[in-house]
């Protein structure tokens, strides 16, 4: 089994560097903290993560944590307290292989029926999956990726870990190991198995550089280039807070809040959608959330543009725009719009820190 040793770098009496070896964690004083820790912390196991669930109900038992990454595929992580052994791995491929079966309608409900529970938000997964990748469901055309977690793993599991990786199945293995100097803990985190992105023979994954080709693609396609980019830089230019996320059919613009449980989400307040059957034209959709923190400006909106209409259903706003004349007046107002709404969520984030 390989062994992760860490030093501190101090310095003696002469100033001289010398390393300090750290003392290892027990385990079992790790083991209990480290899925509450992955829970809190979800960038821990990857960049964008967003967890969706924990000790989510399948056929074959409770799965430990369901994420989605910042592509929109679904990962599945197994997670073993102490060392990970060859049954994790039947395990995380059954979960993932009981997902996978699930058509989107079926996923959506299974997923959301079951949020809410151990730290994770309460969501709809389906609204919840649109408005972060604006409106784009294809990554979940893709198998569910796999991730094995542990305080270390054995020499059968990384070999065969290794071996289907290689072979395109989309399964990793990720170790940590805790340390102690005095009364500080230090964690460290070895990626010790990742896909081999160039065996993989499995359905097109999304990006998100190519879901900004595939936007690019359409928005010329459709000649609304630039209706889209104007609007695009206008929201970037009133809304600077915000972060875009663009889909194969529009960009999203989301604005950080904080979970019940004090950790910081990014949710989205205002999109822009293309459609094929609409050429020079995008539709411009304003989240509850948004509305909730410029209602106001919102009210006075409406009555000068009759063409804002309310879904009754998931109560957002939206308007199609046509490249003209009509987008020229929309979007006088629409730049003082965007600013009320990025003030309104300033606003709010203060009063909830108080």
């Amino acid at each position: 089994m390989i062994k992760v040793k860490l030093w501190s770098l101090d310095k003696n009496e002469k100033s001289e560097i010398y390393p300090a070896p750290l003392e290892e964690v027990d385990k079992t004083e790790t083991e209990n903290q480290l899925e509450s820790i992955l829970v809190n912390n979800p960038e821990l196991l990857m960049p964008g993560l967003k967890l969706i669930g924990r000790q989510t109900p399948t056929e074959g038992g409770p799965l430990d944590l369901l994420g989605v990454d910042e592509d929109g595929n679904i990962i599945v992580f197994e997670l073993k307290r102490g060392t990970l052994s060859r049954d994790a791995i039947a395990q995380v491929i059954d979960y993932a292989s009981y997902l996978d079966d699930f058509d989107k309608d079926t996923l959506f409900k299974h997923i959301s029926d079951r949020s809410g529970y151990g730290g994770i938000d309460k969501i709809d997964f389906e609204n919840w999956y649109q408005e972060l990748f604006s409106g784009n469901f294809d990554a979940l055309d893709n198998p569910p990726k796999m991730v094995l977690v542990g305080l270390g793993a054995d020499d059968k599991t990384r070999r065969m870990v290794s071996y289907l990786s290689k072979t395109g199945v989309d399964i990793s293995l990720i170790t940590f190991y805790a340390f102690k100097k005095g009364e500080q803990i230090f964690l460290a985190k070895q990626i010790e198995i990742e896909l081999q992105e160039k065996e993989v023979t499995q359905k097109q994954t999304y990006t998100k550089e190519s879901n900004e080709e595939n936007l690019k693609r359409l928005a010329a396609k459709i000649n609304a280039t630039g209706i889209i980019e104007n609007l695009s830089a206008l929201i970037r230019t009133e809304m600077v807070s915000a972060y875009e996320w663009p889909g194969k059919t529009g960009r999203s613009y989301s604005l950080i809040e904080k979970t019940d449980e004090g950790r910081p989400t990014y949710r989205v307040y205002v999109s822009i959608y293309l459609a094929e059957n609409r050429p020079n034209s995008v539709q411009l959709v304003f989240q509850p959330r948004a509305i909730e923190v410029a209602e106001e400006f919102f009210s006075d909106l409406r009555e000068k543009h009759k063409g804002l209409t309310l879904d009754n259903k998931n109560g957002y706003l939206y308007i199609w725009l046509k490249d003209g004349k009509q987008l020229q007046e929309f979007s006088e107002d629409l730049r003082g719009l965007i600013s009320h709404i990025e003030k309104g969520w300033k606003s709010k984030q203060n009063q909830n820190e108080n």
